[in-house]
């Protein structure tokens, strides 16, 4: 009987302890969850667009409210304007640079947001694209999976990959639209100096493209008129940004520089009546170019929205 009682206690002791471990791996689990939800890049139900570093590089747009993909492809050889200063790349030399400056897919995903006046929330390394061996839905979904699974390099937390991959998976073969600039009037061979063979991006057409296939049609919806204003001493820097915000649907009225010296010239900011505070424009905007919202009237610029550029995006794009 004692030693019934002794083995019943042992059992009671070994639950326990089992019990432990388990809500131990349940806590850390949730904590992992909870981690990567709070990095999340995308917020589950608007357009979300990323660079895939492959062969060829993929410049990839979910447009998660109409169900569909607009999938880019960047022939190798394509040379880009590298942002910092650091001059024009070969498109498959761009995320190596960024590995030598330690920036890692940041170098690639902004020179092509700026040369393809589109912005870019994500990155992620993945496969040879062979068309011959692979339904291109299968391969971006292998490419999620790979990066769920570790492998390859991503700033998209797990989260972000798991709801894209669900997401991806549920869209039919033929809302996926594929260009490849290489097909288009838009990509021009030439021979450079030393004999070898590149791709040149003529800006006019490419930018036509981008708007035909890379409308954020939520954005398009809404029409809130935005105006422009640079607030330093760097000439072009609202026209940079102006040109993404039209790529993608939205409707610039105004683009300018700001004569009021007493601004201060660092961050972005946002100024709007408070009712647009909580809109997707704004918040859109926000998200781009990393800004923060002031409550301000827009009156004096003819738009709903103002959007004042600074000192912050300047560094971003070009200081070494």
């Amino acid at each position: 009987m004692v030693r019934g009682l002794k083995k019943k206690k042992k059992r009671k002791w070994l639950a326990l302890i089992f019990l432990l471990v388990l809500l131990g791996f349940l806590i850390f689990g949730f904590f992992k969850i909870f981690r990567s939800v709070g990095k999340s890049l995308w917020d589950g139900k608007s357009q979300f667009n990323l660079v895939i570093n492959s062969q060829p590089v993929m410049v990839v747009s979910f447009d998660y409210p109409e169900k569909n993909v607009n999938l880019l492809l960047i022939p190798d050889g394509t040379f880009v304007e590298a942002i910092h200063g650091y001059g024009p790349y070969r498109i498959e030399s761009l995320y190596k640079l960024g590995k030598i400056k330690d920036q890692g897919g940041d170098l690639l995903t902004g020179s092509l947001q700026e040369y393809f006046g589109l912005n870019l929330e994500g990155y992620l390394t993945g496969d040879k694209y062979q068309p011959d061996k692979m339904k291109i839905k299968n391969f971006l979904l292998n490419q999620f999976f790979n990066a769920l699974r570790g492998r390859g390099k991503t700033n998209l937390s797990r989260w972000d990959l798991l709801r894209i991959w669900w997401q991806a998976k549920k869209i039919r073969e033929d809302k996926i639209i594929v260009v490849d600039l290489a097909q288009t009037s838009a990509s021009q061979e030439v021979e450079l100096p030393d004999g070898s063979m590149a791709m040149k991006i003529e800006p006019e057409r490419l930018t036509r493209i981008i708007s035909q296939f890379f409308i954020d049609e939520e954005l398009k919806k809404e029409d809130l008129t935005v105006a422009v204003l640079n607030k330093t001493e760097h000439l072009g820097l609202a026209n940079n940004a102006s040109k993404i915000i039209d790529n993608i649907g939205g409707r610039v009225v105004q683009v300018g520089s700001l004569h009021d010296q007493t601004e201060t010239n660092e961050s972005c900011e946002i100024k709007s009546e408070k009712k647009y505070k909580n809109s997707y424009t704004v918040n859109k905007l926000k998200q781009i170019f990393d800004c923060h919202w002031s409550e301000g009237e827009e009156n004096k610029q003819r738009a709903r929205i103002l959007l004042l550029v600074g000192e912050a995006y300047w560094a971003k794009l070009n200081l070494p």
